[in-house]
Parts: structure tokens; sequence; C-alpha cells
């Protein structure tokens, strides 16, 4: 056999050889590389979907917390009722810390509001020296405040609709004695006011006439 033949046979070897690894070898690894890739690919798109799941989950409970948070501020700043004993503590204490001295709180009857809530008048009077006055009052009127974006709540919601001073009793210079009318609320409706008992006197006043002979 010449060499040019056997030349040929051992490139034609090659070539089976390579042939062979490719069918029996590198294309099955392949096909396997690809299914393999295809699965990563639908595994990445589930946990892709899941972990969107998850965020919408914590965003919602966040979300959630934020609602029930805004709930408490509202029952506090507005409750179902009205409350009054812990409201007369939350004055009474404003009171002690701005330095000035009760003298009487009446809360009146709950009325139907123009806005919707019930309003509960409260009659207040007090003493004390003017600057401590102011300090009272800026205290029961930030009982609500904004910070920022935020709503910041100590006490109830309470509006000042009227303010009197006046003089206190000789001896009590240089005290100031105030009168103050303000309004908290309620979300519950205001209790309905007893109607008047109808009448059930049908009688009617008659007038008699009298006839009189002329002569």
């Amino acid at each position: 056999m010449k060499k040019r033949d056997i030349a040929i046979l051992a490139g034609l070897g090659v070539v089976v050889l390579i042939v062979a690894w490719w069918f029996l070898v590198i294309s099955p690894k392949r096909d396997e590389a690809a299914s393999l890739d295809s699965q990563y690919q639908t595994e990445k798109q589930k946990y892709d979907t899941n972990y969107a799941r998850v965020q919408k989950i914590d965003d919602e409970r966040t979300a959630a917390k934020q609602a029930a948070g805004d709930l408490l501020k509202l029952n506090k700043l507005i409750p179902v009722d009205s409350q009054v004993p812990s409201l007369i503590v939350e004055l009474q204490a404003s009171a002690n810390d701005a330095g000035i001295k009760f003298m009487k709180i009446v809360p009146e009857t709950p009325i139907a509001g123009k806005q919707g809530a019930t309003v509960v008048p409260i009659t207040l009077e007090f003493q004390g020296q003017y600057y401590d006055v102011n300090d009272f009052l800026y205290r029961v009127e930030n009982y609500a405040r904004m910070e920022g974006n935020d709503i910041s709540v100590s006490g109830r919601l309470i509006n000042v609709v009227t303010l009197d001073l006046g003089q206190p009793q000789l001896g009590d210079f240089p005290d100031v004695l105030v009168k103050m009318g303000a309004n908290a609320y309620m979300t519950s409706p205001a209790p309905a006011k007893a109607s008047a008992p109808k009448s059930t006197d049908t009688g009617s006043d008659t007038g008699g006439g009298g006839t009189g002979g002329g002569g």
C-alpha cells in the first residue's frame, strides 16, 4: 500500500472519529445543555414571579401597618364616643404642665356637626398668668400637628371656639381668669333629642251669643 493511500485512510479515520465524537458526545451534551438552559429559564421565571409576589406581600403588609397606625391616630383624635373622662385627664395634664389652675370643666351634650363628625362642646374656666395661659392653649391646639407628611397625635382633636379673659379675685394679680369654649369630636351620632309630647286637647273654644228683645 502506498504512503498516499495510507495518509488518505488515516485522514478518513480522523474524520470518522471526529464525526463519531460529535454525534456520540458533543451533540448529546449540547442537547442536554439546551434542555438544562430551558429548565433554568423556566425556574428563573418562577423565581421572579414568586419574588414579585413576596415583594407585593411585603408592600401590602407595610401598607397595612401604616393603615393600622393611621386608624389608631384617627381613633385617638376622634374616638367613637365622647370619652369625657380621658378628655378631662388630657386637659388636666396639659394644665399642670403649663402651670395653670382649672376651676371648671363642663362637657355638654353632643350635637350633630356640619362636617359629619359629632361635636362635643366643652366649657372650661381656669386661672393663670398670661404666658402660662398661652402655653396651655398652644399645648391643646397641638394635640394634633403636621410633621412633614405625617400627623403627630398626642391627644384629642380640640378646637377653641370662644375665649374670654377677665380679672380674677383680688390678690391673684398678675393672673388672668379665662373662660373658654371648645369643641371635641366623636364619630358616633349625636343622641336624639327628646320630642315634646303631642297635645291631646281636642276641644275648641266657643263663643256664646246673646239675643235681646226690643221693646
